[in-house]
């Protein structure tokens, strides 16, 4: 089983939204993936919500596809805790037991993992990181992010040597691209030539129509499929898939 995290310290980069096109994506291709929702949040579970598959096929008995929420096109999710209640600042996770389940899935025929990071790099992010063979980091074509940016590869050079074979770097996503402005262009033009191989080909362009799902709980693969949204992600998809 293939593993990726979608991981960056800042917020509001498209992490969330990006971790759950991209697994849904996978699954349109035909690949058996599973989502764990790694954020107290709970964005991504809610993001999800309306894609909840009614009538799931028959799971054998005892199989680790019982501890994950069923959604449509082949999808399933870990949901976080934090979809439904406050977490106590005090809560446990029980990585352990993450990387057991995990290990399971790949046994019992997923194809992929697809775990969403918190905006930070406390206990459930470290978890995350060491869940999967690599990460690919979402960046907004803006100067906080980009700052924050040097942070998260410091991070992932941690991580990797903490956790061998682990949190190798994917790339790095432009995303929230609006080319009708200026300083956009800007940005992104630094992007390509101070990290060069490490950007991926594809960008994602800014969309309301992302909003839009997401607040009835489902992707934009879902909610209107020739939207610039679906473009960029099933771009982002092909190019995971098959390469630059």
């Amino acid at each position: 089983m293939k593993s990726v995290a979608l991981a960056n310290q800042k917020g509001g980069v498209g992490k969330t939204t990006t971790a759950i096109h991209l697994a849904h994506g996978l699954a349109l291709a035909g690949q058996k993936t599973v989502v764990f929702d790694l954020d107290p949040q709970g964005n991504a579970t809610l993001a999800l919500q309306g894609m909840l598959e009614p009538d799931p096929a028959t799971i054998p008995k005892d199989s680790p596809f019982e501890a994950l929420q069923p959604l449509k096109d082949g999808l399933w999710i870990l949901p976080s805790p934090g979809a439904t209640r406050a977490l106590s600042r005090t809560a446990k996770l029980d990585v352990d037991s993450l990387v057991e389940l995990a290990s399971a899935l790949g046994q019992a025929g997923a194809d992929w993992l697809v775990v969403d990071c918190p905006p930070r790099m406390d206990q459930w992010g470290w978890a995350g990181l060491q869940l999967s063979e690599e990460v690919l980091i979402p960046v907004p074509p803006e100067f906080f992010p980009m700052h924050g940016l040097s942070q998260m590869m410091e991070t992932l050079e941690e991580a990797g040597k903490e956790f061998p074979g682990r949190a190798g770097l994917m790339g790095i996503l432009v995303t929230m691209l609006d080319r009708r402005e200026s300083v956009a262009l800007e940005v992104l033009e630094d992007l390509r030539s101070n990290l060069g191989a490490r950007l991926m080909t594809c960008e994602v362009q800014r969309d309301p129509q992302l909003v839009e799902a997401a607040s009835h709980g489902r992707t934009v693969f879902d909610y209107n499929l020739f939207s610039k949204g679906a473009r960029s992600y099933g771009e982002l998809v092909r190019e995971v898939l098959y390469g630059r």
